[in-house]
């Protein structure tokens, strides 16, 4: 298997059904209905709001950013070395990459969970064994009045007897009233992706008092990928705390594994991409708002942050008109977001010196020529 693979969004899986997910994340949205004196109804808080237990609490209830879900262009203009001589345009929907937030929390989990399955993947090269999803409830009138901190002390002493040694360990502190998932109550559990033989269930109940139960084995890939999506989709979540937990082997300390690649490159030059303006031309119309691929280099505009920090500016983000079924009929927004802005001066010098190197050569063709030096086994003098 390829470990730089990016698992997709919307898979199935013969243990976890992709409904199941959709459920909670519908679930995350649902509004309580609230009815004014005059008798109109408006939309309240989440249902999932009120959940709350020592710190934690369900996603996508926090506050999302001004530029979430909205679209900004990263390009190349380095049009010498593009075919037709045309602009590179990659356009894509910012998130803010949080849990909390109610517009970017599902594509947080996606990239949870592609992390979560490189990591199981590259651990089981060789093995002979899958991984198991295991359930493990400690008993509930006890726990729903202990800290976090102290059930995992007690889960520790649970994987022990269990003789759980390798596991990811997702924190669950809800279950749900319902099958619509809209009415949590406390009721902390653990939920393990387990690598490794487990102790009778029986044995382990009289000794630690602990309900556990065996999910069924992970064989594939796109099953820990949607088993992880699923149970991401109604974990706990704490600003500041790891919502995945890695143990004994599969730990950041026992197994490295390489970080996804960087797709933020040019594909024709490969150069690194900037943002640009999106400008009406005389020469052809605009792109659509989810274009990616070569486009006519009239209609961007370079963007260059302002040298003075200080001064807050907007980056250029777009969102589509309402009432339009054409996608190239959108709006532009300056939104300040400092991770862009950052990113555009960290890259910008790279970008101007390789143009300049461009300038000095009569052939642009000249640059993937290899030097007189490659052709001999010592350098010359």
């Amino acid at each position: 298997m390829n470990q730089k693979l990016s698992y997709p969004a919307l898979t199935q899986s013969n243990l976890e059904r992709t409904s199941n997910f959709e459920n909670y994340v519908k679930a995350s949205r649902a509004t309580k209905p609230i009815i004014d004196e005059q008798e109109n109804i408006h939309r309240g808080k989440t249902y999932w709001s009120s959940a709350y237990f020592d710190g934690y609490v369900l996603p996508a209830q926090g506050q999302a950013k001004p530029y979430c879900k909205k679209w900004i262009s990263w390009g190349c203009n380095n049009t010498k070395q593009h075919p037709n001589g045309k602009h590179y345009a990659q356009h894509e929907q910012k998130t803010c990459k949080t849990a909390h937030c109610p517009k970017c929390h599902v594509s947080w989990i996606n990239r949870q969970a592609s992390r979560t399955t490189r990591r199981c993947m590259k651990f089981l090269e060789n093995k002979n064994y899958n991984f198991k999803h295991i359930v493990l409830s400690p008993p509930q009138e006890r726990a729903k009045h202990m800290s976090v901190d102290d059930l995992k002390k007690w889960l520790a002493f649970a994987c022990k007897v269990a003789n759980i040694k390798t596991c990811a360990v997702f924190f669950h502190p809800f279950r749900f009233h319902d099958n619509e998932k809209v009415q949590p109550y406390v009721s902390p559990h653990f939920h393990l992706l387990v690598y490794g033989r487990i102790t009778n269930t029986t044995e382990f109940y009289n000794k630690t008092r602990w309900l556990i139960k065996n999910k069924g084995e992970l064989k594939r890939d796109i099953d820990i990928f949607n088993c992880v999506r699923y149970l991401l989709s109604h974990a706990g979540v704490k600003k500041g705390t790891q919502v995945v937990r890695y143990l004994g082997d599969i730990s950041y300390r026992k197994l490295k594994v390489e970080k996804e690649p960087s797709n933020h490159n040019c594909p024709h030059c490969e150069l690194p991409l900037t943002i640009f303006f999106i400008k009406d031309s005389p020469k052809s119309l605009k792109p659509p708002i989810d274009h990616m691929g070569l486009w006519e280099k009239s209609c961007f505009m370079p963007y260059y942050p302002n040298e003075d920090s200080r001064n807050e500016e907007g980056v250029p983000f777009y969102e589509l008109k309402k009432d339009t079924k054409d996608n190239c009929d959108y709006a532009e927004e300056r939104i300040y977001s400092f991770e862009d802005i950052l990113a555009v001066k960290t890259i910008l010098p790279k970008i101007l010196d390789w143009k300049y190197q461009l300038r000095q050569l009569k052939f642009v063709s000249s640059l993937k020529c290899k030097k007189l030096e490659d052709f001999v086994e010592t350098p010359l003098n």
